[in-house]
């Protein structure tokens, strides 16, 4: 190597390691997967202690991984411990709080900052199933910007796969985090966390198993899938006690981009319509043990193509601590099930004076009727629907909380 490539190098590569107070640690993005292994093709100088692969994914701000990219060698792989719906990637270029420093060769001035970009610029940001390409994020355009946030590049790769590559075939790849995000679902308002998730008969292809508890984790990449032969056409959600469950809210297939050739139902619209039809009308109801209090509805699916199109809600609005999808033939299939509860406060007597709370069991839900005893004469303004009730000492009536939960708003005595 030639003492002007030396030069080059050592400009390219030369980075801050303490200038102010640098943020050690990275924030953890929202959904994000922790690779299971980081390697590259020949880290910069032999010097793994400084420029390790696995410093990519160590969310140590100070620290950097660096691949030179002669003989082949220009690549940067971020494995990943199964297949995952993969949003988004972001990557910390370099990362300054002031970016000036007389010292390090990259930071000595304008120019050679310019200099390494150029030089560290136009990497290529890839997802792989396998050894397979399933598609480019992106290519990294690192900027001139001298600012933290000119630094932070986010790249869209809304597609499936195990594997992240970054690659490039001249210059150097020098990256201080390299973080990867799923596609995870955001948690509803009221959701109820089940205690147990059962199904039928548990689906297992050449894709893999859609266990049920796919149903409830959150991650929209995974699914659960039952068959109906057998009696196998159920999917049972159980939960820790009696709630008012609300609604129900079923992610169906989950693509941001609909389209995708390793998925037979998402080859064509003729084919994406086929497995519609053969997993639509799957009744969902709300049981209190073994008995069934009341069908939410039956699900309708639609051919629509958009992720809007492929979530559904249904309203329930009844007691209940287990919830059923179910149906006689075909498959039932669902990426997310998420139930969630409607719960009144507590009915708090010390509030109102001349009340005794004569209920049974509190909190209440809606439609629950309230009894109430006047150990004092007293007037009441009941919140829904604003009706004045009127007791003398010693009397009792009952109101039920319908529509919402409303308990007494204002109770004056009348003496």
């Amino acid at each position: 190597m030639t003492v002007v490539r030396q030069l080059v190098l050592l400009l390219i590569m030369s980075t801050v390691d303490v200038l102010g107070v640098l943020p050690k640690v990275r924030q953890q993005e929202i959904a994000e997967i922790t690779p299971t292994i980081a390697t590259q093709g020949k880290t910069f100088g032999n010097n793994e202690e400084l420029y390790a692969a696995g410093h990519a994914i160590d969310k140590d701000l100070s620290t950097k991984a660096v691949t030179t990219t002669d003989n082949g060698a220009g690549w940067l792989k971020l494995k990943l411990d199964k297949t995952y719906f993969i949003h988004k990637v972001v990557i910390y270029y370099r990362f300054y709080n002031n970016w000036y420093y007389p010292s390090e060769g990259c930071a000595e001035s304008k120019v050679n900052f310019m200099a390494c970009v150029d030089r560290n610029n136009n990497v290529d940001v890839s997802v792989y199933q396998g050894e397979v390409k399933q598609k480019s994020c992106g290519t990294l355009q690192l900027t001139y910007g001298l600012e933290q946030s000119d630094q932070i590049y986010t790249l869209l790769c809304n597609i499936e796969g195990d594997t992240l590559i970054l690659s490039k075939n001249t210059g150097v790849i020098a990256v201080y985090e390299v973080a990867v995000t799923m596609t995870e679902r955001e948690e509803e308002i009221g959701e109820i966390t089940s205690t147990s998730v059962t199904q039928g008969n548990t689906i297992t292809n050449s894709k893999g198993t859609y266990l049920a508890a796919h149903a409830i984790d959150k991650d929209l990449s995974t699914a659960a899938a039952t068959r109906t032969d057998n009696d196998g056409g159920w999917l049972k959600l159980e939960f820790d006690k009696t709630y008012f469950i609300h609604k129900v809210v079923i992610y169906y297939r989950f693509y941001n981009n609909w389209y995708n050739p390793r998925v037979w139902c998402a080859q064509s619209v003729a084919n994406f319509k086929t497995c519609v039809d053969n997993e639509n009308n799957v009744d969902v109801s709300v049981y209190q043990g073994e008995v069934q209090q009341k069908s939410c509805e039956t699900l309708q699916l639609t051919y629509g193509l958009e992720q809007s199109d492929q979530i559904y809600t249904l309203l329930c609005d009844t007691e209940g601590d287990t919830l059923i999808l179910s149906k006689n033939t075909g498959n039932i299939f669902v990426f997310e099930v998420a139930v969630t509860k409607t719960e009144c406060e507590s009915f708090d007597t010390t509030k109102f004076p001349g009340l005794e709370d004569l209920s049974p069991e509190l909190p209440v839900f809606p439609g629950t009727i309230l009894t109430v005893k006047c150990e004092k004469p007293a007037r009441f303004a009941i919140i829904s629907g604003d009706k004045t009730l009127t007791c003398v000492q010693g009397s009792t009536f009952g109101f039920s909380l319908i529509p919402k939960c409303a308990l007494v708003g204002k109770c004056k005595t009348l003496f």
